[in-house]
């Protein structure tokens, strides 16, 4: 029996840490990290957690989970970010002059805990419309079944009108890392309604739409991922990397 617990939890370690290795080299030299995972790292990375900002008094950061208050507080351990427009960034909420928002992935150079923001992934933003989009992935996605949340936000003064040309929203593209041949696509042999859809999007609101799937059908591993809102205009086409554990 003893044999048995000590082979799971070796088994168990295992499993982690092939799922680190393959988020070490996710995105193309930049290991992608928690906030706590980045403690005490240096050099290039990506890190994704919980976005609060407080712009009033400079504080931009990346929080391990949100504190349960409204507006809500940076929960630690965090890395603080520079080079952040929050304008930019689709699905943040705002009040009492806190910025915040879920899922927020910044890739930059990493010094002494803070991170000089680069690009801001899975995340397009058009300055002619004020639209911005965003995908929500998690750090590792289970090979099961993933739900990827789409975003979209205008951040302009004035409402903004979106065409959809049948009943999709967004889809996802998963590609091999190497080849570039598509793995999984979202839309794929699914159906929707051929009906046109025209909305309007008020400035500050944020639609939002989750695409779920049930199995996957992908190995562990890295995979390049593309993200698109069917509807126009585009904000953009939002790229990053999917690890499957």
């Amino acid at each position: 029996m003893k044999g048995r617990v000590l082979l799971v939890a070796f088994l168990m370690l295992a499993a982690t840490a092939c799922g680190n290795d393959d988020r070490q080299g996710a995105l193309g030299g930049a290991p992608l990290l928690t906030p706590d995972e980045a403690q005490g790292r240096e050099g290039l990375v990506a890190v994704q957690g919980f976005f609060w900002a407080r712009p009033g008094d400079a504080s931009f950061r990346l929080c391990e989970a949100a504190l349960e208050s409204f507006p809500p507080q940076c929960g630690e351990p965090a890395i603080e970010l520079t080079g952040v427009d929050v304008t930019e960034i689709a699905g943040i909420d705002f009040s009492q002059n806190v910025f915040w928002a879920d899922g927020i992935r910044a890739r930059g150079n990493l010094s002494d805990e803070v991170l000089a923001v680069e690009e801001i992934e899975l995340n397009a933003h058009d300055p002619s419309t004020g639209l911005s989009f965003r995908l929500l992935v998690p750090v590792e996605i289970s090979a099961g079944n993933a739900d990827f949340v789409a975003l979209v936000t205008n951040s302009s003064g004035a409402p903004v009108g979106l065409r959809f040309t049948n009943g999709q929203s967004a889809d996802v593209t998963l590609r091999d890392v190497e080849t570039g041949a598509t793995r999984y696509q979202w839309s794929n042999e699914r159906g929707f309604t051929e009906a046109i859809r025209d909305l309007v999007i008020e400035p500050g609101e944020t639609l939002r739409y989750v695409l779920s799937e049930t199995d996957l059908g992908l190995e562990a591993g890295a995979y390049d991922l593309v993200g698109v809102l069917t509807g126009t205009p585009s904000p953009g086409t939002v790229r990053g990397r999917a690890v499957i554990r």
